[in-house]
């Protein structure tokens, strides 16, 4: 017996299974199982074998082994070069061990999570291929009805040839409790990874093909950004912001991926099922970019040692086109209106105006952005901050985080500097950084402001002003961001109650406080 074929007998595996695979070498170990090196001793083959343990829970080995056959021949039946083929499928039991066990074919090549540790974000030529080849195998799966429930860069390789193999088709609907049991493991853990798992399987409900659309959302983002859509430091607040926050957007972190791609991008990352974009529609819209001429592609991709990502037959088309993402508006700056030696009106022109009351904040903040270059007025000009302040407010909804916050921190270090830390203008623009920095995604530093604004608001404004319940909110949001629900819920109830103390019963921040905290109720209820 060798050394590797030893060190699985540790684990319940022996040396051969069913006398006629030989183990070799382990390939790799999850939290669902090992994977190992075999040889095939009748066809003299190498294989892949992964094999699956009840983790102790001998009861429910039964009610695994029928899902696991269940989902072995549907993953079967898929037959797409993208997903590995099905050779073999069984129970171990006395001498050869315990557990489950799936002989697949041997695939070579490197994972996307590797590919992207070692050289950095994909080019765009190279994402929209991932986009194209794993978008097809999706959408063959879903016409049989087999769900993958656990899509993430790990489980999606790169061959040589540049084909990528979409791996575990099924294996995490092997490992899902009963509909009648919780929805968390006894380890309080959620079925799937949390950095890739579906608002709706967040919240407690079950995985459908949108749920694998929004995980390839999730890594889409993730080769082309450099980093994921959501962080944090625990599972339950990873779980918490992939339910109820939205993600930066990918333009604010990568300029140069074109526009119809990244509304692509972020539309699967939408919380609702029905406003994610179908896996035909996602071959369609990547596919156009691969005709795309690659010097357009970043200098860091994949190395040509792994192999370049190419096209793959285009056996699934679509011609549907992508619209704009759906429209997302953060929570509104809490900026009262300013009085004393900065009351006089903003100098916006009413067309400007005009044109963000009809929601093209982009085109609003570009024409009033030339009016103030144009108009050459010293930065701190008195009767230029309200124009200032208006231009960052449009760039805050117009989602331009990163330039709404250069301008709120740079408008407001310069009245720092003359005007005392209660001017209302100095409050509005920490205010306005503040809320840049939490969308996007910079939790700790934005809760840090808040709470070292949130003082100064209530001295200078009142307990009972509307900003100040703002600020309040905002707080409570981040809090739960950061994990701590039970915290948020505390805080954010305090504020429900004086809320419905002092405001009418029609203000808006009712139902939003409510929403909030009935969301920290569901996830509290899984913990």
């Amino acid at each position: 017996m060798t050394a590797q074929a030893e060190q699985g007998a540790e684990y319940g595996v022996t040396r051969r299974i069913k006398d006629h695979y030989e183990l070799t070498d382990r390939l790799g170990r999850g939290g669902m199982g090992d994977v190992w090196l075999a040889r095939d001793l009748r066809l003299d083959r190498p294989v892949a074998v992964k094999f699956l343990s009840a983790g102790g829970r001998g009861s429910d080995l039964d009610r695994m082994e029928q899902r696991f056959m269940r989902e072995a021949r549907l993953t079967a039946r898929i037959g797409h070069r993208s997903v590995p083929v099905v050779h073999e499928w069984g129970r171990l039991d006395g001498d050869d061990g315990d557990g489950l066990y799936l002989v697949m074919e041997l695939v070579h090549g490197d994972t996307l999570s590797r590919l992207l540790k070692q050289n950095g974000p994909f080019s765009i030529h190279h994402a929209a291929a991932v986009a194209v080849q794993t978008a097809d195998a999706l959408a063959h799966a879903h016409r049989i009805g087999v769900v993958h429930r656990d899509l993430k860069p790990s489980n999606l390789m790169l061959t040589p040839d540049g084909t990528v193999k979409v791996l575990d088709f099924g294996i995490a609907a092997v490992m899902e409790p009963d509909p009648d049991e919780p929805r968390l493991t006894r380890t309080q853990e959620v079925l799937g990874t949390p950095g890739f798992i579906s608002p709706e399987q967040a919240d407690g409900g079950r995985a459908t093909e949108r749920s694998d659309l929004y995980a390839l959302g999730c890594v889409l983002y993730e080769i082309l950004a450099g980093r994921p859509p959501f962080t944090a430091g625990t599972a339950v607040a990873l779980l918490y912001r992939h339910a109820y926050e939205e993600p930066p957007p990918l333009g604010n972190l990568r300029n140069d991926v074109p526009g119809d791609f990244t509304s692509l991008v972020m539309r699967l990352l939408a919380k609702s099922p029905d406003d994610r974009p179908s896996a035909e529609e996602v071959h369609g819209t990547a596919r156009a970019w691969l005709a795309q001429p690659s010097d357009r592609a970043v200098p860091r991709q994949p190395s040509a040692g792994s192999g370049a990502v190419r096209s793959a037959s285009a056996s699934v088309s679509s011609s549907a086109s992508v619209g704009p993402a759906p429209s997302r508006r953060p929570v509104p700056v809490p900026r009262p209106a300013p009085s004393g030696p900065t009351a006089a009106p903003a100098a916006v022109p009413q067309e400007i105006l005009d044109q963000a009351a009809r929601g093209d904040y982009v085109g609003a903040a570009a024409a009033l952005g030339r009016r103030l270059r144009e108009a050459g007025r010293p930065f701190d000009d008195t009767e230029a901050v309200p124009a200032r302040l208006t231009l960052c407010d449009l760039l805050l909804k117009a989602e331009e985080f990163n330039r709404a916050y250069d301008g709120y921190f740079a408008l407001g270090g310069t009245l720092r500097r003359r005007r005392p830390a209660t001017d209302r203008d100095v409050l509005a623009c920490r205010a306005g950084a503040a809320t840049c920095l939490a969308e996007l995604g910079r939790t700790n530093e934005a809760l840090h402001e808040f709470e070292g604004l949130l003082p100064v608001q209530q001295h200078v404004f009142g307990a009972a002003d509307r900003s100040v319940f703002d600020t309040r909110f905002r707080i409570g949001s981040l809090v739960a961001r950061t994990g701590r629900l039970r915290e948020a819920r505390d805080q954010l109830t305090a504020l429900g109650q004086e809320q419905q103390r002092i405001l009418p019963v029609d203000d808006e921040r009712h139902a939003r406080t409510d929403s909030l905290i009935a969301r920290l109720d569901r996830m509290l209820a899984k913990s």
